[in-house]
């Protein structure tokens, strides 16, 4: 099953799923600890010393850890992603603009660009696959700058087209980013020691079954509300702002 769709969900879905997730865990726990409660009754030797419980909700802790750290690095990667693709079509808009080098052709692929970027890879399909109409303007683009090869200056055409370069190479990551970033195998095992906590949670308070329905409820609130923030940051563009330009070049494009 894939988690991408689940991260993409608005955050009162997520909280909402997390919730059912974090009651379904406290609702087995509650028999489990029903379950040792009656074993220990008959025989007090099966219920595990405390510090037992200390060595799987240590491994919970380090696995959520881990994944926190993957979704903030991945995150920091996208948020650079971003700015460098930024940074590269408006370096582009600039050489194109009317103030510049006048190239009406370049700057239409490039207005083109931006908003087939901003309607349909960020927001159609949320940066985890490629749309058409960016590559068909990428394509305008690449055939404009081939154009101007007999009128514009050599050294201007080679700053072009690394800036175009640098600009496919951005798109490229931001989708890679984007398609890849939900490790699904770490969350699966912080869903698991998740569970497996509990259960040790309930076994060590066999014989005190009040402190421990009171236990497994504070641990089960803690873990619904880390994953449900954890979550929230899964998806690496959440939040974050599509290729928006309010330079006078795409102002003046549409004159």
């Amino acid at each position: 099953m894939s988690l991408q769709p689940i991260f993409s969900l608005p955050a009162i879905a997520l909280l909402f799923l997390f919730s059912i997730f974090g009651i379904a865990c406290y609702t087995v726990s509650l028999g489990v600890l029903t379950f040792f409660g009656r074993r220990a009754a008959r025989l007090k030797d099966t219920i595990p010393v405390a510090t037992f419980m200390g060595t799987i909700t240590t491994a919970w802790a380090l696995a959520l850890g881990f994944a926190a750290a993957d979704v903030w690095t991945v995150r920091s990667q996208a948020e650079h992603t971003a700015s460098a693709e930024r940074s590269s079509i408006s370096r582009l808009m600039g050489m194109a603009g009317p103030d510049a080098l006048n190239l009406n052709a370049l700057m239409d692929g490039l207005v083109s660009y931006r908003v087939a970027v901003q309607e349909g890879e960020w927001g159609t399909s949320a940066n985890q696959q490629p749309v058409d109409d960016v590559d068909q303007a990428l394509q305008s683009i690449r055939l404009a700058i081939i154009r101007m090869t007999e009128t514009v200056p050599a050294p201007l055409i080679a700053s072009l087209t690394q800036d175009f370069d640098e600009l496919q190479d951005a798109r490229n990551m931001r989708l890679a980013i984007g398609s890849s970033s939900v490790n699904e195998y770490k969350w699966y095992l912080v869903f698991f020691l998740t569970f497996l906590s509990l259960v040790a949670i309930a076994s060590v308070h066999a014989d005190r079954p009040r402190a421990g329905r009171s236990a497994l409820a504070i641990f089960s609130v803690a873990a619904t509300v880390s994953l449900w923030i954890l979550a929230l940051h899964a998806n690496p563009y959440a939040g974050a702002t599509p290729l928006q330009f309010n330079a006078v070049y795409f102002a003046t494009s549409q004159q």
